[in-house]
């Protein structure tokens, strides 16, 4: 799952998006260094990767992709996890999801002093280039993944498996449905334990 989804999946709670939104940036102990609920946030981000990764859907389509892509597949399958829901986005929520997107961008630019160092260099683009809103369309996705291309200083081809990911979208969308209802259904499962509250 990438940003999208797991901002979606704190539910209202910015607090707890805040430290999911953050979390790939926190490395072990150091999620001890924020406020309380973010802790939390960085607590379920983690829980989420765990189950995503670990579920046989998701396992079965980064292996779509390994052979094109090899470790980069997970990393594409996440990306194209939140093209599905972007897309399907009035499916799960009510406010649109332009509503949605400013409501968060304009979150973390009030927060934008407690962000870890990386965190804030990556906030121009998700914000000026309105990445949840792209996530909606290929084209838009394919800008995305043209841009952390160029970040990564391996060959990764990300924006090159477009094409790929459209042939077998027939394959992947209806058992992306699958997987969302388990991880709604589990996260907020995990939401209802102590170290939540």
């Amino acid at each position: 799952m990438n940003y999208l989804a797991h901002i979606y999946l704190s539910g209202n709670d910015i607090e707890l998006a805040m430290g999911n939104f953050i979390a790939d940036s926190v490395k072990g102990y150091k999620y001890n260094e924020y406020p309380i609920r973010w802790q939390k946030g960085i607590l379920l981000h983690r829980f989420i990767d765990s189950y995503t990764d670990s579920h046989l859907i998701f396992k079965s389509h980064a292996k779509l992709f390994f052979n094109s892509h090899r470790h980069y597949s997970r990393v594409l399958i996440d990306m194209y996890y939140d093209h599905i829901l972007a897309k399907n986005w009035s499916n799960y929520h009510e406010k649109s999801l332009k509503d949605f997107s400013n409501h968060f961008y304009k979150k973390l630019l009030e927060n934008e002093d407690h962000l870890p160092l990386n965190v804030k260099s990556s906030l121009k683009y998700l914000i000026s280039d309105n990445w949840f809103n792209l996530y909606s369309t290929i084209d838009g996705l394919k800008r995305i993944l043209a841009q952390m291309e160029s970040r990564i200083k391996y060959t990764s081809k990300l924006s090159e498996s477009t094409d790929k990911f459209v042939s077998l979208l027939s394959i992947i969308e209806p058992e992306f449905f699958l997987f969302f209802e388990d991880i709604q259904k589990a996260t907020k499962t995990e939401l209802l334990k102590t170290k939540y509250k």
